[in-house]
């Protein structure tokens, strides 16, 4: 990502609303699949490390990795525990050490996907799981990729085509979501794209509390409507994986 983004970044994850569900989202997924608080929780990919924090803070046996030293420092400023800095897909734990890995919004951010979820997969005990999030379609391309320095988008066919590589592997839930705002979405990235509109550094900025809780609001009935069902497109694709 770029420099200027990290300084900020912390902040970003505390008060945005789409992080703020996304957390929501991954709080739901733990109760659904009985992730228990002894279980070995690794957030790969992780910024600067407020969801782990906030899961620690829960009570969660959380450790995190990324690959900036910027955001890892920040994360440690903030009293986040059990941090690191990586390279590449250098996972440095023992074959199978965690029962859960999150990966949320971190593959599109690798050239070689395939490698990341290799490494990824062998991190990953038996019977452990892989919660993975990433942004949908090519064509929604904006300037938040182009910020965090996204090598691409997925659709859930593409993604899917990539787990299909992993035979260990096995699909338990699959959904887009941020589907609510998709059509105020779509709009704003086009309209952004037809008249040539950058105003804002990054999709995180927002200085509007009203703005900022509505938004909130009408995301965050994803995060309790995905316990039960998924959703057929958004802005984002959700995958729960097992491994045999």
């Amino acid at each position: 990502m770029d420099h200027n983004f990290y300084k900020n970044y912390f902040e970003f994850e505390k008060y945005h609303w789409w992080f703020r569900v996304r957390r929501n989202i991954i709080l739901s997924l733990l109760e659904k699949y009985r992730i228990s608080k002894t279980s070995k929780i690794f957030d790969f990919g992780c910024g600067s490390g407020y969801t782990a924090g906030y899961l620690q803070g829960l009570g969660y046996n959380v450790a995190g990795a990324d690959f900036s030293d910027e955001a890892i420092g920040q994360g440690r400023a903030n009293g986040v525990r059990n941090l690191e800095v990586i390279n590449n897909n250098d996972i440095k734990h023992p074959e199978g050490g965690f029962n859960l890995i999150m990966a949320l919004d971190v593959v599109e951010h690798i050239k070689d996907d395939f490698e990341i979820i290799k490494a990824m997969e062998r991190s990953i005990g038996s019977g452990g799981m892989l919660i993975m999030t990433v942004p949908a379609y090519m064509w929604l391309w904006g300037v938040q990729d182009d910020v965090a320095h996204h090598f691409r988008r997925y659709t859930m066919r593409s993604i899917m085509r990539l787990l299909d590589k992993f035979p260990d592997l096995t699909i338990v839930k699959k959904s887009y979501f941020n589907t609510l705002l998709f059509p105020a979405i779509v709009m704003v990235r086009f309209v952004s794209k037809w008249f040539g509109l950058r105003g804002r550094e990054s999709d995180f900025e927002i200085n509007n509390g009203l703005l900022n809780n509505i938004f909130f609001r009408i995301f965050n009935l994803e995060s309790k409507l995905l316990k039960y069902i998924n959703f057929p497109f958004g802005v984002s694709v959700l995958l729960v994986v097992k491994k045999k």
